[in-house]
C-alpha cells in the first residue's frame, strides 16, 4: 500500500530536477549523493511509479515524473509565499503585491508604475511575475497574484476586469529609414519592405494586422517572427526591417536609437487588468492600479 511521501523525499526530488542531478541535490541539500539516492528510491515507492529514468548514469524525468514535479512546485512555491509574510511581519511590513504581466508591459510602462507606486507606498513590497496572458488569467482565477495584465480582445468570463486600455499600434524603424520622413506611417506604406511581424497566432496586435494587410492585399517582404515586442525592437534595431508594435513598445524603441511613428490604421494592443471575480481591489491595489492609469496615459507616441 502505499505511503505518504516524506518531507526528505519530496525536497530530494523537487532539488533534483531543479539542479540536474543527484550530487548537486545533494551538495545544496547538505547530504551525501547516496542518501539523496535512497530518498528518491523510496520516494518513487512511495507515488507508485517512476520518477525518473536512468539514461548513461544521468537522471532524466519521466513524463509522470514531470507532471509531479509541476504540481510539487507550486505547493512550494506557496510555502515560500508564507515565509515571505513571515520575514513581512518581522520588518513591519504591511504585505506584498503580487502582479502578473506579460512581457511587453513588464519591458515598458510598468516599470514606472511600479517604481512610482513603490515611492507613495514604501510600506508595501512589491513582486512581478512576467508569464503569457494564458497563464496570468489562470494564476488570476487560483488567486496566485493580485493583479494581472493580459492582452486579449476577449477576457475570460471568470475574471474581473479592472481597467481597459488601448495601446495604438506603431511603426518601428532603424534611424535613417525612408518611414522616419513620414510623420504617421500607413499600412500601405508597408508593402514590399523588409518586415519583422508579430505571430498572428500568439500576439492579438499581430493577428489584427494580419488581418488587416490581408484585406488590403498588402505583402511586406518577413524576415523573421516574433510574439514579443520587445524582440521586434530588437530585430529592427539590428537591420533586419521595419515592424509594428505598441506605442508603449515605440517608446522604448525610441530610446534605444531608432525611429518610430504612429500607424495609420484601426488596431491597437487590447490592455485588461484582471482581478479574481468577487475579490474588489483593496486601498494599495487601487494606488497600484492608479499608477498604471498614469503610466500609461502620461506617455503616449506623438
Amino acid at each position: 500500500m502505499p505511503r505518504p511521501p516524506t518531507p526528505l523525499g519530496l525536497q530530494a526530488f523537487r532539488q533534483t530536477i531543479l539542479s540536474g542531478s543527484a550530487t548537486e541535490a545533494a551538495a545544496a541539500l547538505g547530504r551525501t549523493q547516496p542518501a539523496i539516492s535512497r530518498l528518491l528510491k523510496d520516494l518513487e515507492t512511495d507515488v507508485g511509479f517512476a520518477l525518473f529514468d536512468r539514461v548513461k548514469g544521468r537522471l532524466v524525468p519521466t513524463l509522470e515524473g514531470r507532471l509531479f514535479f509541476d504540481e510539487l512546485q507550486r505547493s512550494f512555491m506557496g510555502f515560500e509565499r508564507i515565509a515571505t509574510v513571515a520575514a513581512e511581519i518581522r520588518q513591519g511590513r504591511r504585505g506584498t503585491l503580487r502582479v502578473a504581466a506579460m512581457p511587453s508591459v513588464a519591458a515598458s510602462f510598468l516599470p514606472r508604475a511600479l517604481a512610482n507606486f513603490a515611492q507613495t507606498s514604501p510600506e508595501t513590497a512589491l513582486e512581478l511575475l512576467i508569464y503569457s496572458s494564458p497563464q496570468i488569467a489562470r494564476m488570476v482565477q487560483a488567486q496566485e497574484c493580485d493583479l494581472g495584465i493580459i492582452e486579449g480582445l476577449f477576457v475570460p468570463p471568470a475574471l474581473s476586469v479592472l481597467r481597459r486600455h488601448a495601446l495604438r499600434g506603431a511603426v518601428l524603424a532603424p534611424r535613417g529609414s525612408p518611414l522616419a520622413r513620414k510623420r504617421e506611417v500607413t499600412p500601405r506604406d508597408l508593402h514590399g519592405q523588409p518586415f519583422v511581424a508579430l505571430s498572428p497566432a500568439r500576439s492579438s496586435l499581430g493577428g489584427q494586422l494580419a488581418a488587416l494587410m490581408l484585406r488590403e492585399g498588402i505583402e511586406p517582404r518577413i524576415t523573421v517572427q516574433t510574439h514579443l515586442t520587445a524582440a521586434v525592437s530588437a530585430f529592427v534595431l539590428q537591420g533586419m526591417g521595419v515592424g509594428v508594435a505598441d506605442e508603449q513598445t515605440a517608446l522604448m524603441h525610441v530610446e534605444h536609437g531608432g525611429v518610430a511613428r504612429p500607424l495609420n490604421a484601426p488596431i491597437a494592443m487590447q490592455i485588461h487588468l484582471v482581478r479574481a471575480i468577487g475579490l474588489p481591489p483593496a486601498g494599495a491595489l487601487r494606488s497600484l492600479i492608479a499608477q498604471c492609469d498614469e503610466a500609461v496615459t502620461a506617455h503616449k507616441l506623438s
